[in-house]
């Protein structure tokens, strides 16, 4: 197809490594191009097995896959492929999929060999390319992955045991003897019942004096907590850490069980992991000690950070602690102070709830009371809410400035007022109304009666499910500003003297605030955005495309803003939150930029679905 020069030479200006040829290389590079339309019909022309060539993406959107289908790289403008074929003499296999139509500038391997003869720089460019290829390539076939990162199946080494529901207490106990395990999974015709451990029988048979002869069903866990043999040891760790158990049951997809997970299989994985500063934190016998062993935790995160693949994993680790000292203080002042004069719930509202928590989160907590509490039994309550607010904050997690806590009595309420409290929300959605409710629709249960949570969380959700009040979040939504102005530029802010563009607000917050949106309109109580986003493919009010871009965006500026974070010292005098576009390499600066257009298509979308009316 006919070339437009001007066009390719301001845009190839901009291109590493064509920005860095001289003047003779360059216009030797312009006179060699030639550009392609690509489309899903003619892709596999481009790729073809014996015509290596250097392409530049112009315009377009692609997938560039490996012989077997498998994902390698997302190919936007700017992005250079082709190389690794033209360096190595390998045989093409590398194939592309087409998600958007587009232009592509190529360079047969004459002109490739001539630019890196007369060019340093662009030798030096491919050269590093390639090194960084093949230790992605080798790190996916060859090396052993974090542990956290492999599959629960992977370490299942033991055959199931389990025991039918009509097996009786002593004959579970000779089973455990046997078997030399501590707990049991209880099982009729293939379906997971319940599990029996031998604190079970300590604490609730034998301590109590009952009979032997009855059945487990009697003392056993019924519905217990569970796992799927596809998920990582990261989600068995998370899910023992925040229920505050051992054993986990390990489903198969057909909800089979197929064997136990315990937390001595995960220590076994890795004796150097977060696990056992968990561990510790959960020994700790009192709020000293506790305090004591969280001052590790930013060491661990780090240390954590620099051997996972997904760095979002740090945001649910950090949740995960969180929600241990929560618990473990809680514990503490129910030692002290005796148990809860009624039925209650600790939720955790905001980042801890969505379980994407920064090193530079604040609590945002409170507590739900069951309906008819006397006065005189508010006292307990408002006592231990100081008591654990304080002592996260002495842990490291700092108090709230907007004061959203549970020692706040505004944050400290029964069902009913709470319900009452949404209520005026939702009849009267000022800012501040908007701002508080998108706080409390980020809820999450970490500690307390799980009924009375759930009965809550479901009548407050029907609450919300009013057009005004969700009218009025999505013109707030419209609001937002996102930073990205006109030809695509970012658009940055001056802050503690530098310019800086807010990752959080301004991006993260920004996502968070349309997918709760879209989750109220749709009645999901789920906290975390990648859950949520998940639970909107089977809705119609984002498309597949527009789902999975809203899910990258977020996964990207998470990711962004945590490595910034990580790399802080704790007395760096730049803001936590925002970043210099200027220390981003050129890849991140257009996946910024990327990211943001999404945002902005979204805000769009949600004033067409939600401005004018559901």
């Amino acid at each position: 197809m006919a070339l437009d020069l001007q066009d390719m030479a301001d845009f190839l200006k901009q291109t590493p490594p064509f920005d860095a040829l001289d003047n003779a290389r360059f216009d030797y590079a312009l006179d060699h191009a030639e550009a392609v339309y690509v489309n899903q019909h003619n892709r596999d022309e481009i790729l073809r097995e014996g015509h290596p060539t250097l392409y530049v993406v112009r315009s377009g959107t692609y997938d560039l896959n490996d012989k077997h289908g498998k994902f390698i790289e997302r190919l936007e403008t700017g992005d250079v492929f082709g190389f690794p074929a033209l360096l190595s003499g390998r045989a093409i296999t590398n194939q592309i999929e087409v998600l958007a139509d587009g232009i592509l500038f190529c360079w047969d391997a004459a002109t490739f060999a001539y630019l890196r003869r007369y060019s340093e720089p662009f030798e030096r460019y491919f050269m590093q390319a390639q090194e960084r290829r093949l230790l992605v390539e080798h790190r996916g076939e060859d090396s052993t992955p974090d542990w956290t990162e492999r599959d629960i199946g992977s370490v299942i080494s033991r055959p199931l045991i389990s025991i039918g529901s009509d097996t009786s207490i002593q004959q579970a106990a000779i089973s455990m003897s046997e078997n030399k395990v501590s707990s049991l999974l209880v099982v009729d015709e293939g379906q997971l019942r319940g599990i029996i451990t031998d604190r079970d029988i300590r604490n609730r048979v034998v301590a109590k004096g009952m009979d032997y002869g009855v059945a487990v069903t009697a003392v056993m866990t019924q519905m217990p907590e569970a796992v799927y043999t596809r998920q990582s040891l990261f989600d068995a760790l998370t899910m023992m850490n925040q229920a505050n158990i051992h054993h986990l049951p390990v489903l198969d997809d057909e909800e089979r069980p197929v064997g136990m997970i315990t937390t001595t299989d995960l220590m076994k994985q890795q004796r150097s992991e977060p696990v056992f500063l968990m561990n510790a934190l959960f020994k700790a016998q009192s709020r000293e000690a506790l305090v004591e062993e969280a001052q590790n935790i930013p060491h661990y995160l780090r240390t954590f950070a620099t051997r996972v693949k997904d760095i979002g994993m740090v945001g649910r680790l950090l949740a995960s602690l969180t929600d241990g000292m929560t618990r473990k203080l809680i514990r503490l002042y129910e030692h002290e102070h005796g148990a809860a004069p009624v039925a209650y719930a600790w939720m955790a509202f905001g980042s801890q709830a969505r379980e994407d928590q920064t090193l530079s989160s604040d609590q945002d907590n409170g507590l739900l009371l069951a309906d008819g509490i006397k006065e005189g039994q508010r006292e307990y309550f408002h006592k231990l809410a100081e008591f654990v607010c304080t002592g996260l904050a002495d842990c490291g997690i700092r108090l709230c400035p907007g004061d959203v806590m549970a020692m706040n009595p505004k944050w400290n309420k029964t069902s009913l007022e709470w319900q009452q409290q949404i209520k005026k929300w939702v009849q009267s959605p000022t800012p501040d109304a908007i701002m508080h409710s998108m706080i409390f629709f980020d809820s999450r249960m970490i500690a307390g009666n799980q009924q009375l949570y759930r009965r809550h969380r479901d009548a407050i959700g029907k609450i919300a499910q009013r057009d005004i009040f969700l009218g009025n979040i999505g013109r707030h939504i419209g609001e937002l500003n996102v930073p990205l102005g006109l030809f695509n530029r970012l658009r940055t802010k001056s802050e503690k003297g530098g310019d800086y563009i807010d990752i959080k607000t301004q991006g993260v917050a920004v996502i968070n605030d349309i997918v709760r949106l879209y989750s109220l309109i749709e009645g999901l109580t789920m906290p975390a955005t990648p859950a949520r986003l998940q639970a909107l493919q089977s809705h119609n009010l984002l498309t597949a495309k527009d789902n999975q871009n809203l899910l990258e965006a977020w996964q990207f500026l998470t990711q962004l803003r945590l490595s910034h974070q990580l790399k802080l010292q704790g007395d760096s005098t730049e803001p936590v939150n925002s970043i210099d576009p200027e220390t981003l390499s050129t890849l991140q600066r257009r996946q910024l930029k990327a990211a943001f257009s999404v945002i902005k298509d979204a805000q769009q979308g949600v004033g067409f679905k939600v401005g004018r009316g559901l």
